[in-house]
Parts: structure tokens; C-alpha cells; sequence
């Protein structure tokens, strides 16, 4: 096969990637410069394998301990070059030579005959050239499986030139040549797992590292490709490919005098395909990759069918904790040099729940981190302490595995540190930028508005906490706090810090103003330097509307009666509108006690309690809102002073499409008998979800036993249940099981469905941890304990006889025989026609 003698080195455009790394090679025995020298005319030395179907180059010189006078070319020459090639039997060569003196080539025949002959071991070649001839040798119709033939040039100086290889012409170093298969290039060709949807796929071939091999002298001839099936649409050709016109070799050695790289080839392929997309929309598509040399196959890979989507979406955000929380959808702030905990998932149905799939982390971006010796970030357990490295960082994060840790060490707060993590699952992405802050205390009181009476001292319970609700471990820390009341400043006042909390006691100036006052609390920190107390942190305020008050005089004079609310999920509260109480004394405090409710001051946003909460009202109004993760009905009671009323809170029930968790209460049914089965449809907090509109449960059954009653568009009642039956025949004996779907939105197949499958064992004893049947005696009585089985029939032999309770009172019941004592005493006992249990014996006392 014709090579491209033009090329210069092996190369392959900037989409392939070199994978393999050079094996270094020992250098070739010194070629003996007394006669002809025979040489790879590129590549080097000591590569002298090449495919079995390709040709090999060799190029012919003088020794340099040749004699001038038979170097001098004239138009005859004193002397000229010989070769003598040593070949299996049976294996057809070929031999052409370039170079020739004038144009003009003086070739003769040795002992084997002429190139090619098939029944000699050796042939000569006689060359008359002026220069550096080239020898070109081939093997006559071999194919990509030949086996391997190894042949023997041995070059020689021909004194006579007349192309035969005399007694006493020096022969010059031989040179061995093996003709290998394709396979002892030993190609990988990767394909990665495709999914439904994917827009690209890269495949990536090599071959593996071979000193040997004359890659210089290869064919360019390769490409890859990747195969669809018909399903795919957008593709109508089924396949897409790319030749490969060289490859790069890996750099770093050279032979001397030829400046030629060595190496191996090595490439990887983007395919640029559109999305793989099928008809019809269901279909999943399937993909094989290809590699060819010279148009036949060199490597394949199997069939391998797309995954189907099972991610509708990834989340990665930080854990809070004591070193991180999250401040917006994709952003996180975390402690420098600390260690934090990264929660990363795929889901479908809900962003709550993850989904068996592993899922690639990678580092998307880095900014004014530290990375040296002493400096940098451990990733999921791997230390970095290079930025480039760890730009390029990454790692799987396998099925199921939700979180991984990260932490910085050995930084320099400059204020802008800052890294981007990245979580990709079935091609959905989600990014998180962290910033990396030191630790800044904020002052915090709440609420914002109180209130007192005039002249009269008031605690403040105040926070000194960082970003991440930490306390200082600083023992050297106080709460200074003053109020100023018309244009009248209190004395300073101040309390140590404790685990991040003060209560100061600041006393209003003079004792007989009234009016609007304002409070300000500012952590101060003890420098040792000047031994003075300093401000630091982060300072706050309070309004403190103080006013004249006389005993017996609160009255609330109106309340909004009733307000509804919605439940709440999660952190995002639903709050109701607001409930205003109206008070005769301004700026009095109101307390709302409501069991069950959470509670805020509507004025002031941030603060919220359980069930009780105080506050100061705004003139003669206190406002306040409720929420409950429960829908119900709840009373909520204010008290002023003496005086009290209530309200009435309505929190809706749960919406028809909040479905979270569907249940069913039976894990067995006794033989002979028909049962009726429910399902229960609650939402994450617990609440009954019934059904409405586009809502409804299919309900299938499948197994031993009857169904009927079961449909695939059931509705649940305002109980969130819905029930069906199972009838099951006297001695029917096996396995059965419930597949239920909810499907908010009525449809088949939705993200939002809730699908589960609910084992009962049918004719057969499936009692759980807290179900169990047990025999005693006493005072010459047998007695049968059961529990856990309320409602449900127990009969008994005891002494060959029956006892039979149709429907057990309660979950734990005992039932008495008497028999006398020192009685041996056989007892089996049944729960529904069905044997719990071995056979009990007891000796009665």
C-alpha cells in the first residue's frame, strides 16, 4: 500500500487527545561502518515491525570505513550496493528500489531468483545509485490476519557491481524485519454509556505503546464512527464518522541524525451529532463505535442500548452546619480553612428524595484560593495543593451516595475566595458557587419594636453569633447597651458573653419620660495591647416605646375573629393574613398562645416561636400570623395584661396534587375468607390527601386471591383512604401484591407519581415483630396469649379439643382451658384458619 511520503510526522487535529505515554527505548547495536549500512528510512532504529499488509522502507549508505575510491560515483562505479533478503519459504516479497545514478537502476538477480520467487529462501538485489538509495520491501497478499513472517536483509558491498552477492564482498550489519497482524497494535476503542436525549458522545480510540512498531512509516488511513439504529430520526443515515488523517505521537525521544518523534498512535473523536432523538418519542435508541485501518475493521465495540432517562433534575447545595450553609439556590457560604459537608443527588419525582444513579462531581471554577505545599482543598478525601490539578478535579459519586466532604486549609482571608462545584447526572447539570469567608459576629436582638413602662428597667436577651450561628470561643467578650430617649443618653451598661449570649439590663433616663426610644447593643472585644475595650462585630437596635401604665386597665378592645392558612412545607413557611388585636393601652404587650401553630409577629418578619409569643404593640395594634404543617381547626387565645379573647385559625387541608406516600394495611389474608383493603394517601408532613379533579390512584393486584373494586382511576376519600376487596378460597395458599400509582396530574407517566408495590401473603402466617401467640398454665388452667391480632379469629386445640374466639377483643387477649394439673398438654393455635407457630406442649401445675 501506497503511503503519503509527504507528511510530516503523524498529527491529528486538536480533538484528539494523546492517551498513551512513551516507552523509552535502549539504543541499537553499532552498525558496522565497514560495508553497506542499512537503516529505517524513518523512524527509528530499532523500529523495525510494521503491519503485514504495509511495506517497509529501507535506505542504503556507505559505511564510513568504506575506501573512498569505491565511494567516488562516476558513470561506472567502482562499487555498488547489494542486499541479500533471507526469507520463510513459501512467502511471496516484493522489492523496489529508488534512487538510481541518472535515472538509471542496475538491477540483477541472486541466488533466489527475482523479487518474489516463491519456492527460494533468499534473493539478492544489486543497486547501482548515487546517494542514499531506498529499498521499498513487501509481502505479497497479506491481509490484517496474516500471521507474523520475519525476513533478514543483509546488506553488502558489491566490489564487482554486478548484483550477486561474491566470496569476499563484505556484508554489512542485517537488519531482522517483522511483519506483524493488525492485532499487535492492540487498538481500545471506549464508547461511553449514551443516554436518551444526549446531544454528543465522544469516542476514544489508542493503540497501545510498542517500541518496536515503525509508526513513523504507517498508513494514515484511519476512521471512526458511530453506528445509530433506525430508530434514530435525526440521523436517517444510521451512522456519523470521521477520518482520522494522522495521529499524534507521544513526544520526547528522537533518533539521532533523523529528528524523528516516536511514539505511538493515540486519539480520541468528538462526534458533533444532533440529538438523539427517536421515533416513535418512547423508543430508546441504540449505539456501536467503529474504528478502520486502511477501509477494514480494526476495533468494534458491542451494541449498547441508550440508558432511559431517570433524572428529571440534580441539586447540589451545603449541609448547615457549623462551617456552611446555603444563602440562595446555587450559592453557599462556608467557613475558610474548616471542613464541610456537600449534599449532591439526582432525583425524579422529588427534589427531597434522590434516585439510585451515580452522578460525575466536578470543579467548574476557582478564585483567589491558596495552593502550595502547606495550602490548598481536600475534595471528597483527595488533597489538592495545585490549582491547575485541582481545576481539573472530579469524581463519581456513586449510586445512592448523597453528600461528600470538602475543606480548605492553609489560606489567607483576602475577602474573595470562592470555588464552583458541579454535579451532572443523565446529562442534567447543577452548579453551586461556594464563598469562603472568614468568621464575622453580628449582634442580634429580637424583636425589633418593644415595650415598657416609663422609668422601669427592662432585660435584653442579645446573640453574639458569626455567619453560621456560632458562638465566639473568646472568654473576653461583652454586650454594651444604652438607650436614648429624647435627646437623653442612659449610662452604658454591659454583660459578659456566654456561648454567644448576653442579657443586659438598661434602665430608661429620666425615670418619667415616655415616648419613642431607641436601644443599641454592640459587642465589644478586650484588646490586650491597649487593655481597653473595643467595638467589633456587628451592632444592633431596638425601638422601645415607653409609656405610663395603671393597674386594671387593660382591655383589648377587638381581634379579627378567624383567619385561614395553608399547610406548610419544608423551610418555605405559608402564613396566614394577619390577625390584629386592638389593646386600650399603647404599646402594652400581647401574648398569643396557640397550641399546634406556629407563630410570627407580622411586623417583624424574622421572628417567629412555637406556640407562644410575645410582643410589644405597634401604638395599640400587636399583628401576628400562623402556619401549621397540619390542616385542623385551632384556637388561638390573646392576653393583655388581665384581659384575654381568642381567635379561630382554619389551616386548609391538603391539596388533591400533594400526595407524598401511599400505604396499605394489610401484609396477610387468611384463607376462606373475603378482606377488605385499604389505602391510605398522605403528604410529607402526614396530612390525608383526597383526590379531586385530575388526581386519582390506580390500583392493581396480581397473585393469589380475587380483587374486586380495584380500577385504575380510584379516588380517596377526605380520610385519604380508598378500599377494594379480596376474596381468597378455602385452602388458597401463596403470594400476592398491590401495585398502586398516584398520579397527581392523572398521567401514566409523569415525574410526579408516586408508585408503590405492597407484599401480602395469602393463606399463610405473616406475622410481624408484634404480633406473636404463646401457651402458659397455672392453677391447673392452659392459657392462650395472643397479641397483636385485635379483630381477627383464634381458635385453639388444647387436649384434642377446640376453642374458638370469633373476633379477638383487643390487641393483647388471654383465653383459659381447665384441665387440671400434672397434665402433659398438646396445643396448636390458629389466627384466621392459619397455624402460628409450632405445635405448644406444656405440663399443667
Amino acid at each position: 500500500m501506497q503511503k503519503n511520503k509527504n507528511r510530516q510526522g503523524l498529527a491529528l487535529g486538536a480533538v484528539f487527545a494523546m492517551v498513551a505515554s512513551l516507552v523509552v527505548m535502549t539504543s541499537p547495536a553499532q552498525a558496522s561502518e565497514s560495508s553497506v549500512v542499512a537503516f529505517p528510512t524513518t523512524g527509528l532504529e530499532t523500529q523495525t515491525t510494521i503491519l503485514g499488509d504495509q511495506n517497509f522502507d529501507l535506505t542504503l549508505r556507505y559505511g564510513t570505513g568504506v575506501a573512498a575510491s569505491l565511494r567516488t560515483f562516476t558513470a561506472s562505479p567502482a562499487a555498488g550496493y547489494g542486499i541479500v533478503i533471507t526469507k520463510p519459504a513459501g512467502v511471496t516479497i516484493s522489492v523496489t528500489v529508488s534512487g538510481a545514478i541518472g535515472g538509471t537502476t542496475n538491477v540483477k538477480s541472486g541466488a533466489g531468483g527475482d523479487a518474489g520467487t516463491v519456492a527460494g529462501t533468499t534473493f539478492g538485489r544489486g543497486v547501482i545509485a548515487s546517494g542514499s538509495p531506498m529499498v521499498v520491501i513487501g509481502l505479497q497478499d497479506r491481509t490484517s490476519v496474516s500471521p507474523a513472517v520475519a525476513i533478514t536483509v543483509t546488506p553488502y558491498l558489491d566490489l564487482n557491481n554486478d548484483g550477486i552477492k561474491d566470496s569476499g564482498e563484505p556484508n554489512g550489519t542485517a537488519i531482522v524485519l517483522n511483519f506483524v497482524p493488525w492485532s499487535a497494535l492492540g487498538a481500545t476503542l471506549t464508547l461511553p454509556q449514551p443516554v436518551s436525549g444526549q446531544t454528543s458522545l465522544e469516542a476514544k480510540f489508542a493503540v497501545t505503546a510498542n517500541p518496536v512498531i515503525n509508526w513513523a512509516q504507517l498508513d494514515d488511513n484511519f476512521e471512526i464512527s458511530i453506528s445509530y439504529t433506525a430508530a434514530v430520526t435525526t440521523n436517517p443515515g444510521g451512522t456519523t464518522s470521521g477520518t482520522i488523517t494522522g495521529a499524534t505521537l507521544a513526544s520526547g525521544t528522537y533518533a539521532t541524525g533523523s529528528n524523528l518523534a516516536t511514539g505511538n498512535y493515540s486519539a480520541s473523536w468528538l462526534v458533533a451529532t444532533p440529538a438523539i432523538t427517536t421515533s416513535p418519542a418512547s423508543a430508546v435508541p441504540s449505539l456501536s463505535a467503529a474504528v478502520t485501518y486502511n477501509g477494514q475493521f480494526l476495533i468494534k465495540t458491542a451494541v449498547t442500548t441508550a440508558t432511559a432517562l431517570g433524572v428529571a433534575a440534580v441539586t447540589i447545595s451545603a449541609v448547615t452546619g457549623p462551617n456552611a450553609k446555603q444563602t440562595a439556590a446555587s450559592a453557599a457560604q462556608a467557613r475558610l480553612n474548616s471542613a464541610f459537608v456537600i449534599s449532591a443527588y439526582p432525583y425524579s419525582a422529588s427534589a427531597t428524595t434522590s434516585v439510585a444513579i451515580a452522578s460525575e462531581v466536578t470543579v467548574s471554577a476557582v478564585a483567589n484560593l491558596e495552593f502550595d505545599a502547606d495550602s490548598g482543598v481536600i475534595l471528597n478525601g483527595t488533597t489538592y495543593t495545585s490549582s491547575a490539578t485541582f481545576l481539573g478535579a472530579g469524581f463519581t459519586l456513586a449510586a445512592g451516595t448523597t453528600t461528600f466532604a470538602v475543606s480548605t486549609f492553609g489560606q489567607d482571608f483576602g475577602g474573595s475566595e470562592q470555588m464552583t462545584l458541579k454535579i451532572t447526572s443523565q446529562l442534567k447539570p447543577d452548579d453551586l458557587v461556594i464563598d469562603l469567608d472568614g468568621a464575622v459576629q453580628t449582634v442580634a436582638y429580637a424583636p425589633e419594636t418593644i415595650a415598657g413602662t416609663a422609668g422601669t428597667a427592662k432585660s435584653f436577651a442579645v446573640t453574639a453569633k458569626d455567619q453560621w450561628a456560632q458562638s465566639s470561643v473568646r472568654s473576653d467578650q461583652r454586650i454594651a447597651a444604652s438607650v436614648v430617649l429624647g435627646g437623653s443618653v442612659s449610662e452604658t451598661v454591659s454583660a459578659a458573653v456566654v456561648n454567644g449570649a448576653a442579657t443586659v439590663v438598661v434602665t430608661p433616663n429620666p425615670a418619667t419620660r415616655t415616648g419613642s426610644a431607641v436601644v443599641t447593643f454592640t459587642l465589644q472585644s478586650f484588646d490586650q495591647a491597649s487593655q481597653a475595650w473595643k467595638d467589633t462585630g456587628t451592632a444592633d437596635t431596638a425601638v422601645w416605646n415607653i409609656f405610663t401604665y395603671t393597674a386594671g386597665t387593660d382591655s383589648i378592645t377587638s381581634r379579627t375573629v378567624s383567619k385561614s392558612a395553608s399547610i406548610s412545607y419544608g423551610v418555605a413557611l405559608s402564613w396566614s393574613e394577619t390577625i390584629a388585636v386592638v389593646i386600650a393601652n399603647s404599646f402594652s404587650d400581647v401574648v398569643a398562645s396557640a397550641p399546634g401553630l406556629m407563630i410570627q409577629n407580622a411586623d417583624s418578619v424574622t421572628v417567629t416561636a412555637s406556640d407562644v409569643l410575645t410582643i410589644a404593640a405597634n401604638g395599640k395594634t400587636a399583628n401576628f400570623k400562623f402556619t401549621s404543617r397540619l390542616a385542623g381547626t385551632y384556637t388561638v387565645t390573646f392576653t393583655n395584661g388581665t384581659a384575654t379573647t381568642t381567635s379561630t385559625i382554619i389551616v386548609d387541608v391538603a391539596g388533591h396534587d400533594s400526595g407524598a406516600t401511599l400505604t396499605f394495611d394489610k401484609a396477610s389474608i387468611a384463607a376462606g375468607t373475603t378482606t377488605t383493603v385499604t389505602g391510605t394517601l398522605k403528604d410529607v408532613n402526614g396530612n390525608p390527601v383526597m383526590t379531586s379533579g385530575s388526581s386519582d390512584v390506580s390500583v392493581a393486584w396480581t397473585g393469589k386471591g380475587l380483587p374486586f373494586g380495584n380500577a385504575t382511576n380510584m379516588e380517596t376519600d377526605a380520610a385519604g383512604q380508598l378500599t377494594f376487596y379480596v376474596l381468597v378460597l378455602s385452602g388458597e395458599v401463596g403470594d400476592a401484591a398491590i401495585s398502586a400509582t398516584y398520579k397527581p396530574a392523572g398521567l401514566a407517566v409523569s415525574t410526579k407519581n408516586v408508585s408503590v408495590v405492597h407484599a401480602v401473603a395469602v393463606g399463610k402466617a405473616a406475622a410481624s415483630a408484634d404480633q406473636k401467640v404463646n401457651v402458659g398454665t397455672f392453677k391447673g388452667y392452659v392459657a392462650l396469649y395472643a397479641k397483636g391480632y385485635e379483630g381477627q379469629k383464634m381458635s385453639a386445640i388444647v387436649a384434642g379439643k377446640w376453642i374458638v374466639v370469633a373476633s379477638l377483643a383487643s390487641d393483647f387477649e388471654r383465653v383459659v382451658r381447665f384441665t387440671g394439673a400434672g397434665y402433659t398438654i398438646t396445643t396448636k393455635i390458629y389466627i384466621d384458619g392459619v397455624q402460628i407457630g409450632d405445635e405448644f406442649t406444656t405440663v399443667t401445675k
